[in-house]
């Protein structure tokens, strides 16, 4: 499933790409891009979204 979240907190594209980066080490992550301009993260996973927002926030960004 393709899941599309509002991120916060990223200060610069070394935030995204980091993000992405930990994002994608996820075995149940098919594909991940994090785009630091629009602040989206778009997530392709068997996981659920309570699951990657509880990824994303772990990295230490909120989702909207």
């Amino acid at each position: 499933m393709t899941i599309e979240l509002t991120v916060s907190g990223m200060s610069c594209g070394g935030c995204a790409a980091s993000l992405q980066k930990a994002l994608l080490a996820q075995s149940a992550v098919t594909q991940a891009s994090v785009d630091f301009d629009s602040r989206k993260a778009v997530v392709e996973s068997e996981l659920s979204k309570a699951e990657i927002v509880a990824l994303i926030e772990a990295k230490g960004f909120s989702v909207e």
